[in-house]
């Protein structure tokens, strides 16, 4: 009964490391494993994220077409057609008479020409009342 090991001893010999040829095998499989892998998934990889980019592209594309589209069913119209040549190109009607307004240093303003502030606001020089008139040329007579 000289074989048998106490149960410390039995412990003891569970938890040391074997380095079996198994092991070895095992290890140099799960390697080549690795070695043999890698380059695909880095292509899958790859590939997956190419394809992603493509469907963003693709919806953004999409999304630019149905603006294009709602932008052409405006053209169609008569009427928006009108509005654009007026506003665009000063395009009026027979009988119609056309004002434009212009900037300080006279170019055309447009609404998308932001109007700046005026250095002074000056009032018109009024002429004065006749009450006015009377006293100043009473003053001017006294003199």
């Amino acid at each position: 009964m000289a074989d048998r090991l106490s149960p410390g001893e039995t412990r003891a010999r569970l938890r040391r490391p074997r380095l079996t040829g198994r092991t070895m095998l095992l290890a140099a499989m799960a390697l080549l494993l690795v070695v043999i892998l890698a380059p695909a998934l880095q292509t899958y990889l790859n590939r997956r994220a190419s394809v992603s980019s493509a469907a963003k592209q693709q919806r953004e594309l999409a999304a630019k077409v149905a603006q294009l589209q709602g932008e052409n069913n405006l053209w169609q119209d008569p009427a928006y057609v009108e509005r654009q040549a007026r506003a665009r190109l000063q395009y009026i009607r027979p009988g119609d008479t056309l004002y434009s307004v212009l900037d300080a240093q006279g170019k055309p303003l447009t609404p998308s020409t932001p109007q700046a502030a005026p250095a002074k606001v000056t009032g018109k020089s009024r002429l004065p009342t006749w009450n006015a008139a009377l006293w100043s040329s009473v003053q001017d007579a006294a003199r």
